[in-house]
């Protein structure tokens, strides 16, 4: 398969980085969670310490990767059951680690470190963005500890074409100029001694390109108080991380998935194709397919009224109104 240049910008492929009045079903962005919540930290037979927090309780257990992303936006999902958020292993407040410890099979071994550190055999999964695909290969491979599995504006079943298309997408809606202006800015110097400005100053123009309406930016959480995300690491961290996914296909797999049921949600102006994620449910009896209006990568900061409740009703065991099956 084709290559992929490792910048920034293709780093976020994985994990990147309507303007109506509307009510909405989770805090707002940087509210107060109206659920206790606690954070700890467990450490990985290879001596990764991995940030958790635990929100809500209840028999049920929800387990979303990415925690630095999600900040209190799946909140609404933890009334009577137990939502636990976790960053994987060289992101947000876990471990920095060398690029011999990162792939895809390592970060689905740190989900069964975080699975363990809560005393849960059986969990639900929400799978963001690259998460999407990493947790339907977790469910692959561990069927009978995944109850539901929700692929929330995943990337597609397979590397290509859709690898490309999602990013030339992005490059369309990329301001050019800001861009050049930026590189300007960094050769000249000007963050050789702030990294995280610099990623600031990234995050500034690449990721209006994934929302539906470039000002839903302002939504994003500010990952980039974290030192794990600042320019340079990130850049090691998919340089690695890709190297263990590029080419991948899963669609000879989805049948092997048959019993868990799967919901995937897809933004209906996100970066990555309608095609591309209808793939992931195609002639699959047990998965179905919401596209939500007015949203692009994030649909759940750009459309909480539609996303949260879907995936709360997925959770307790109904198909939310609007998925559909693909024949």
């Amino acid at each position: 398969m084709p290559s992929l240049r490792i910048t920034c910008s293709a780093a976020a492929i994985l994990i990147t980085l309507a303007s109506c009045d509307r009510k909405e079903a989770v805090p707002p962005p940087g509210a107060r969670s109206a659920v206790e919540s606690r954070e700890s930290f467990v450490v990985t037979p290879d001596s990764v310490r991995l940030y958790y927090r635990v929100v809500g309780t209840g028999d049920e257990t929800v387990v979303a990767p990415l925690a630095l992303f999600h900040r209190n936006s799946l909140d609404g999902l933890a009334r009577n059951r137990r939502l636990v958020l976790y960053d994987p292993r060289g992101r947000g407040r876990s471990d920095t680690v060398p690029a011999n410890k990162v792939s895809l099979q390592r970060n689905l071994s740190d989900l069964d470190v975080i699975r363990t550190a809560v005393g849960a055999d059986r969990v639900a999964l929400i799978g963001w963005s690259g998460l999407g695909m990493e947790l339907f290969v977790y469910a692959l491979q561990h069927p009978d500890r995944v109850s539901r599995l929700v692929q929330l504006a995943p990337v597609a079943p397979r590397w290509e074409p859709y690898s490309s298309l999602m990013m030339t997408d992005r490059e369309r809606r990329t301001d050019t100029t800001a861009r050049r202006n930026l590189e300007t800015r960094v050769a000249r110097g000007d963050f050789r001694d702030d990294p995280a400005e610099h990623c600031r100053a990234l995050a500034a123009i690449h990721t209006p390109a994934t929302f539906a309406e470039p000002g839903s930016a302002r939504l994003a959480p500010d990952v980039c108080v974290h030192p794990t995300e600042w320019p340079d690491r990130i850049r090691a961290y998919f340089g690695a991380f890709l190297g263990s996914i590029e080419g991948f296909d899963w669609r000879d797999s989805l049948g092997r998935v048959a019993a868990t049921p799967r919901l995937v949600i897809h933004g209906e102006r996100d970066n990555t194709p309608l095609e591309g994620n209808r793939e992931w449910v195609a002639n699959q009896p047990n998965a179905r397919l919401l596209v939500v209006a007015g949203a692009g990568h994030w649909p759940h900061y750009e459309r909480p009224d539609v996303v949260i409740p879907a995936i709360d009703r997925f959770l307790s065991g109904e198909w939310p109104e609007g998925s559909m099956q693909v024949r």
